[in-house]
């Protein structure tokens, strides 16, 4: 690079005063640009204040002192380009790679006009601005922007230097390299893009990660839609018969006449397996004029039609919908077939689950009793509620079994698990001990009998289970109640006008346990109107998580409650023990009333 030329700070025919006034417009000046295109003010010499690189824009590091001007090392590769702009004249000295990146010829006018009309127009204001204070004191500086080339594109440069005090102290020269840093900011950018469609792609998963049913998936999406920048989602099947699966968001409705055409853009995303973006409701007319009349009043501007591959027994599309007309460049068109593909698997997966879940509903019916017979003296209410994980059955259960001696034997029980196999295992249970009560078997022998079937069945079994159970015989005769349970809760006693309480007994092992002993009997006297809790833990563990606490909350719940229906009183017991969220477990409860 040619060495700067020392010149003074007098004002010359085509420069500044000495009073900081400009005398010439710039060659770029633009109309819209207005005073912003003239050449930054020159400062005025009187009054040079050091400044530090860190208060010019975008300054991140004070250069290396430059004993003589343009003799220090710029840190920039071979492309970089080198000036010594005179600020009073405006003159420019630099190699001819600074006028490369500038989109100028070798030979063009080295006056800072030329440079600045490189500029686009909408810039030019924005850099006088960082210029101006820039160029009013010495120091080191480092600041970007952007130049169109012939060819119309736009390249992003960055500067760096120092501005060079005269002789006066005041400055006189802004000297320093300049780099093409286009490909480096795209860059950046493409990282940043990438970022921020990860994030919206994990907020849209993130809510279906923990959906289960059709309903929950729904809610995840109206929480992601904004995420999408979509108002409205739409998923369907448009196989022989078209189906709407999922439909949620502002005017999802209002799409459903688009659903009639066989060769409307639904179908012709599904059959071409091609995604299809209409930025405006022209462009969807133009290339499907069918749907014109469909869509005039759906309260929607923009389209996105996308296929969902991959899903078993379905010809799957999602139907994303903008109240706006809307711009799909590649990193939003491949942000929305990710979350549309996320979606419609989660809509399939919620579709299984509901079917497996209305078949187990079924099951679980069939399985436990319609109704409960009692023997004299006894009556009772009951209820089951499923688990709200897994397919939301399980192996909880209770029966009656009114003997021909008038005593009654209540039982309630609770096989591990909660899907069709712990169900299945809870039918055969149940029907096991049932059969042994109808025998007149004792309470412990029945226990016992119970646990040898529950060790033949896991033998025969890859993975075995097991199964808690308490049985209680009522006798209205000499008003007693004898019980035993296997691993089960005890049960909750309210004697008539007192306080309910848990009474002290011993337990045995849960049925299916290879070493097994006695199980322990127990036997108390009743008074006419005692009630007896039977329930498992999923009633008592639901909110905390704490057998105990369940406890305590559950005779509070039956404090003064003596003159309450039984019907009532067991849904106050589901209400008090019930979560906020889902039943972790599965809930059954036998209340019986002795008179």
């Amino acid at each position: 690079m040619t060495p700067p030329q020392h010149q003074s700070a007098t004002s010359d025919a085509g420069g500044f005063d000495e009073t900081n006034q400009p005398q010439r417009e710039s060659a770029a000046a633009h109309d819209a640009a207005g005073a912003a295109s003239q050449r930054p003010e020159a400062p005025s010499a009187a009054e040079p204040t050091p400044r530090a690189a860190a208060d010019y824009q975008g300054a991140n590091r004070a250069l290396a002192p430059w004993e003589d001007p343009g003799s220090a090392s710029s840190g920039f590769s071979a492309s970089a380009g080198f000036f010594n702009w005179h600020l009073s004249t405006g003159e420019v000295i630099c190699d001819e790679q600074t006028f490369r990146l500038h989109g100028l010829s070798p030979d063009a006018e080295p006056q800072f006009e030329s440079f600045l009309a490189q500029v686009p127009p909408e810039d030019v204001e924005e850099l006088l601005r960082t210029l101006n204070p820039l160029l009013s004191s010495v120091g080191d500086y480092i600041f970007e922007y952007r130049v169109r080339w012939p060819d119309g594109v736009i390249h992003t440069l960055e500067t760096r230097g120092r501005v060079v005090p005269g002789p006066d102290g005041g400055p006189l020269r802004l000297m320093g390299v300049i780099a093409d840093i286009t490909e480096r900011r795209a860059a950046e950018e493409a990282a940043r893009s990438e970022a921020r469609a990860a994030t919206r792609i994990q907020t849209v998963t993130a809510g279906l990660a923990a959906a289960s049913t059709l309903d929950e998936v729904r809610a995840a999406v109206e929480g992601a839609l904004p995420a999408l920048g979509a108002d409205s989602l739409i998923i369907a099947d448009v196989g022989t018969r078209v189906e709407v699966l999922l439909s949620c968001g502002a005017g999802a409705g209002r799409h459903e006449t688009l659903r009639v055409s066989d060769n409307g853009p639904l179908r012709t995303s599904v059959t071409y397996e091609s995604a299809l973006f209409f930025g405006s409701s022209a462009e969807l007319c133009e290339r499907f004029p069918q749907v014109e009349s469909a869509i005039k009043d759906c309260g929607h501007e923009a389209w996105a039609f996308l296929p969902l591959s991959g899903i078993p027994r379905m010809r799957g599309v999602c139907l994303l919908g903008y109240a706006s007309e809307a711009v799909f460049d590649d990193a939003e068109r491949s942000v929305l077939v990710l979350a549309a593909s996320a979606i419609g698997q989660a809509v399939y997966r919620a579709i299984l689950h509901d079917t497996e879940h209305s078949f187990a509903l079924a099951l679980q019916e069939g399985m436990l009793p319609h109704t409960l017979k009692f023997g004299p003296g006894v009556r009772g209410a009951w209820r089951y509620e499923a688990a709200t994980t897994g397919i939301q059955v399980g192996g909880d259960w209770y029966d009656s079994v009114p003997l021909d001696d008038g005593s009654t034997v209540l039982i309630i029980g609770d096989v591990e698990g909660h899907n069709v196999h712990a169900a299945g295992m809870m039918y055969r249970l149940r029907t096991t001990v049932r059969t042994y009560a109808a025998e007149k078997h004792p309470v412990d022998e029945i226990l016992r009998r119970a646990h040898d079937f529950v060790v033949e069945i896991n033998e025969e079994v890859e993975y075995p289970i097991f199964a808690t159970c308490l049985v209680a015989r009522v006798d209205p005769e000499t008003r007693t109640i004898t019980a035993s349970r296997a691993g089960h809760i005890p049960p909750i006693v309210v004697p008539p006008g007192l306080a309910a309480y848990v009474p002290n007994t011993d337990v045995g092992v849960p049925l299916g346990v290879p070493a097994v002993g006695p199980y322990p009997v127990w036997q108390m006297p009743y008074k006419p109107g005692t009630r007896l809790v039977l329930c498992t833990d999923g009633l008592l563990e639901s909110i905390d998580n704490d057998l105990d606490e369940g406890l305590k909350r559950t005779i509070a719940c039956l404090k003064d409650t003596g003159d309450v229906e039984l019907e009532i009183l067991v849904d106050l017991l589901l209400g008090a023990n019930r979560p906020r969220g889902l039943w972790k477990d599965d809930v059954a409860v036998l209340l019986a009333e002795l008179y």
